[in-house]
């Protein structure tokens, strides 16, 4: 029962949003808008998912519902100046039909595009019970036909040239099916020939970007890079705590680009994909009990920040497109990570209310 002083303390109205609501972007400052201006041109920007109520008053105009988020907020989310990419992770889940991807496709203006995620059925090692616990191997690991027909025909015929990047999110592979250097080598050259598998030309004569993410650390090797070198894929940038650092990661793309350490200045071939998934000590779960609503920078990772930069700037000098993508699980906040990172790439730092 409420106390008497409650009631007197209780607010006349009610000032929360219906949940309901139209989502609404919220006004940007000038400095925003400016920092927005200063990024180059094919740098692509943006968090892994947008349905974020926490994001009000950042993204999200305060008075914004939350019930549409997921269905509507596109068009917000991409007015917000320094985002021109997303992920639609939910594909992961279940297919897309699409119509659903056209549906997204339209929010967004021309220059946006998309990293969409491939199917579980597809990219997971195992059969998952109800929990996510492995109930057996998956019959349907890198079946080729199934991941056209319900992943990249869909997605080309809904989002067209929205796609930025197809990303195949690997799950760790068990380690009796690793446990020797033949098992190793023998998952790792299902790979290479997969990767070359993959259908290329799609989008009026361009050339499709499939990224692939590996999630087993012992996989991460010389001969994994050759053996998807010269394939439609590129490999991401994983910065999760199941894999190694952003540094090594960089050793990883230099070795893939640039195997001649004597052939010159290092350029980027192919375009780059960075996904920050996870602080570094942290897990999903823990994460996101201790930091919701996901409104302030909770854990910055200066070190991860500056690598992601660094690479940024070799994308842009070497003319080719960066994609990134942060979680809020990273530091806390993912709009405010971008933010963060697109300040020290551009050399612009906004003044806080404090300075303005």
């Amino acid at each position: 029962m409420r106390s008497f002083q409650d009631i007197l303390t209780e607010p006349l109205f009610d000032d929360t949003a219906p949940p309901h609501a139209p989502v609404q972007a919220q006004p940007p400052s000038r400095e925003l808008v400016r920092l927005g201006e200063k990024l180059p041109r094919g740098i692509y920007l943006g968090t892994s998912s947008w349905n974020f109520p926490g994001w009000r008053g950042i993204v999200w105009a305060p008075m914004s519902g939350t019930k549409t988020l997921a269905r509507d907020g596109l068009a917000a989310y991409s007015s917000y100046p320094i985002f021109k990419t997303t992920g639609i992770d939910r594909a992961y889940y279940r297919p897309l039909t699409a119509a659903q991807y056209r549906a997204f496709a339209d929010q967004v203006p021309e220059d946006f595009r998309f990293l969409v995620k491939a199917p579980q059925r597809v990219t997971d090692y195992a059969v998952r019970d109800d929990r996510g616990r492995a109930i057996g191997r998956n019959p349907d690991y890198l079946n080729l036909q199934l991941l056209q027909e319900q992943f990249v025909w869909p997605a080309v015929e809904g989002l067209g040239k929205k796609i930025g990047a197809l990303v195949l999110e690997l799950s760790p592979i068990p380690r009796e099916d690793i446990s020797d250097i033949n098992k190793k080598h023998a998952q790792i050259d299902r790979l290479g020939a997969f990767a070359h598998a993959l259908p290329t030309e799609a989008l009026e004569g361009e050339r499709l970007l499939f990224a692939l993410e590996m999630r087993t650390r012992s996989l991460l090797t010389r001969r994994y890079v050759k053996a998807i070198g010269d394939s439609a894929v590129r490999p991401v940038v994983s910065l999760h705590p199941s894999m190694p650092s952003i540094m090594r990661q960089t050793e990883m793309v230099h070795y893939l680009d640039a195997p001649d350490v004597d052939s010159g200045p290092w350029k980027l071939r192919g375009d780059i994909v960075i996904r920050w998934s996870l602080a570094a000590n942290g897990t999903y779960q823990g994460l996101r009990r201790q930091w919701h609503p996901f409104n302030v920078l909770r854990e910055p990772d200066m070190v991860t920040r500056e690598g992601i930069v660094w690479l940024l700037n070799l994308a842009a000098k070497s003319g080719v497109r960066a994609y990134v993508v942060a979680n809020n699980k990273a530091e806390g906040c993912a709009p405010l990570t971008m933010q963060a990172i697109a300040e020290s790439l551009t050399g612009y730092r906004m003044k806080t209310p404090e300075q303005a």
